[in-house]
C-alpha cells in the first residue's frame, strides 16, 4: 500500500511539474510574440499600431509577471527563489511602456524626437527581458 501511495505522489508531482513547465513555456511564447509584434510596428514607424500592441504587451506582462505568487507557481522548484527578479522585470517593462505612452502624448516633441525617445524605451524593455532570462533561467543544465 505504501509503495502505491508513494508512486502516486511521485507521478502526481511529475505531472504538476510538467504542467507548470508547459504553462511557463506557453506564457513566455505569448510574451515573445507580443514583443516581436511591437518591434515590427516600431520598425514600420506605425505609431498607432505600436501603441495598440504595447497595451497588449502590458496586459500580457501583468498576466504573466504581475504577481509574485503567479511567478512562483510558474517556476520550477529550484528557481522559485528567483521569482522577485521576474516580477521586478515585469514592473520595469510596464514603466517603460508608460514612458512610451507619455512620449507619444507629448505634443512639444517633434515626430522624429518622439519616435527616437520611444525607441530608446523599447530597447530598455528588451534589456529587461534579456536581464530576466539571464538571471532566472537555469543555464547550468
Amino acid at each position: 500500500m505504501f509503495k502505491k501511495t508513494l508512486a502516486g505522489l511521485v507521478l502526481g508531482a511529475s505531472l504538476v511539474s510538467g504542467l507548470h513547465a508547459e504553462t511557463l513555456k506557453h506564457d513566455m511564447n505569448i510574451l515573445a510574440t507580443s514583443l516581436s509584434s511591437v518591434q515590427r510596428a516600431f520598425l514600420l514607424n506605425d505609431r498607432e499600431k505600436s501603441i495598440r500592441l504595447l497595451k497588449d504587451l502590458k496586459k500580457n506582462i501583468i498576466f504573466t509577471l504581475g504577481s509574485k505568487e503567479k511567478v512562483i507557481n510558474l517556476l520550477p522548484k529550484e528557481l522559485k527563489f528567483k521569482s522577485r527578479i521576474a516580477v521586478n522585470s515585469g514592473k520595469m517593462i510596464n514603466q517603460y511602456i508608460n514612458q512610451i505612452d507619455e512620449i507619444y502624448a507629448d505634443k512639444s516633441l517633434k515626430h522624429i524626437e518622439a519616435q527616437m525617445e520611444a525607441q530608446d524605451a523599447l530597447i530598455n524593455i528588451q534589456r529587461q527581458c534579456y536581464k530576466c532570462h539571464n538571471l532566472v533561467r537555469d543555464w547550468d543544465k
